[in-house]
């Protein structure tokens, strides 16, 4: 599902239509493989940080499409890993998760090459890094109450580190200066912590603060840039979440 109320609802179609096309194994789709259940958040979040970043600073185009269809293979790869649990499996349900996310892996790689995005791959593998590193911290914890520091550790692991990463990277595709993809980095990591912690149920206080740098953020964002893409970002994450109150009025 594609929300239509962005103005780059097009462009976020296109990053669907492209991962559609790229993730069949013959006669067979994505979802007919594996069961990896997403909302729309999961489908849509990461490349709609990049493809607002990219439209604030400039156009929309291909290489940033690609970008966000990028960003999404690697939330998606390392969704489908974490599907391996700690418990009794038998060998083919065992292995079987591990070899759909290293093909989503794989797909963004080449995607990175074929768009000559190469660049690129020293950040993105340090994040990758950064969340299988989640990943183990989270099984660390699973005897844990959440919404301790280490917990809030973790999702600033998995989700916080690829969606500031989303952001930067989309600045930085589009020519924005040093201190604006810190700026952009920031923003994402805001994001990505309140969706990341409301997804996991961690203490709604946890959402909210991170809700609330969020928007600060946004709002000291310089002239310069078109802040529509980035309000329209922000109230389609709160407003999927269902934190209402905190929708900023354009």
């Amino acid at each position: 599902m594609v929300p239509l109320e962005l103005s780059f609802y097009k462009e976020l179609h296109s990053v669907q239509n492209q991962l559609d096309k790229e993730i069949s194994f013959k006669t067979a789709k994505f979802e007919e493989l594996i069961n990896l259940p997403m909302d729309e958040l999961d489908e849509n979040a990461c490349a709609a940080i990049v493809l607002a970043v990219s439209k604030s600073i400039g156009i929309v185009d291909r290489k940033s499409i690609a970008l966000a269809a990028i960003v999404q293979y690697i939330f998606m790869a390392d969704r489908v890993h974490r599907l391996m649990k700690d418990t009794d499996l038998d060998e083919a349900s065992r292995q079987f998760p591990v070899l759909v996310g290293d093909f989503l892996y794989g797909r963004f790689f080449l995607k990175l090459c074929h768009e000559g995005l190469h660049f690129f791959l020293a950040p993105l593998a340090r994040t990758i890094s950064t969340m299988n590193q989640g990943a183990v911290s989270r099984w660390l914890l699973k005897e844990e109450p959440s919404g301790t520091p280490e917990w809030i550790g973790v999702i600033e692991q998995e989700s916080a580190s690829l969606t500031g990463l989303a952001a930067r990277l989309g600045a930085e595709l589009g020519g924005a200066s040093y201190s604006l993809q810190d700026t952009f980095h920031e923003l994402g990591w805001e994001l990505g912590l309140a969706w990341g912690a409301w997804r996991d149920n961690i203490e709604k206080h946890v959402v909210q603060n991170a809700l609330s740098r969020a928007k600060e953020i946004i709002m000291r964002i310089p002239e310069s840039v078109q802040i529509k893409p980035l309000y329209e970002l922000y109230n389609y994450i709160v407003q999927r979440m269902g934190y209402n109150a905190y929708v900023i009025e354009v």
